[in-house]
């Protein structure tokens, strides 16, 4: 049986949790108003695959789209790039950089699984990169990341919508 004041406390916890699961939905119902009007966020929507969250937090980390030159530089803003070593003529690829905004990785990693299921153009991707060999799954998977987020920043910088390959 607990006590007078381990009462009071589990009490008042829980009424700061009530407070914060408040918070967290009056934010997100902010978030999803600013979502749906953004255009964007509506043009990267049209990605199979890409929810508001993932769209939202692209668009967030990249602010300007027209400040990287090339597609190639958005991937090693957001750490989708493989290591290099290059020693004596050799050159490894490695595990990708991780520089770069951790939550933007895992929303594109989690957009390309479900563009897997959803688009044939991101599924062809997938499995090119696969090489049909189960063990390279994840690789493949990261790697559709990337491709993802090429895709993203030309979309917004030619202002274009998705579109499935023929």
């Amino acid at each position: 049986m607990p006590t007078a004041a381990a009462r009071l406390k589990r009490d008042l916890l829980l009424d700061e949790l009530e407070e914060a699961k408040r918070r967290v939905r009056t934010v997100t119902k902010t978030l999803d108003e600013i979502g749906e009007r953004h255009p964007a966020v509506l043009l990267l929507r049209t990605i199979p695959g890409v929810g508001i969250r993932t769209a939202e937090t692209i668009v967030a980390y990249l602010d300007n789209a027209r400040r990287f030159v090339r597609s190639s530089q958005v991937g090693a803003y957001f750490g989708m790039v493989p290591c290099q070593d290059a020693s004596a003529g050799v050159n490894r690829l490695g595990h990708i950089t991780r520089q770069g905004p951790a939550t933007a990785r895992k929303y594109l990693v989690e957009a390309a699984w479900q563009g897997v299921y959803r688009s044939p153009t991101i599924r062809a991707y997938f499995e090119r990169v696969r090489h049909g060999r189960p063990e390279r799954r994840k690789i493949a998977l990261v790697a559709t990341a990337h491709y993802l987020l090429r895709c993203m920043h030309a979309m917004l910088v030619h202002n274009q919508p998705w579109h499935e390959a023929a």
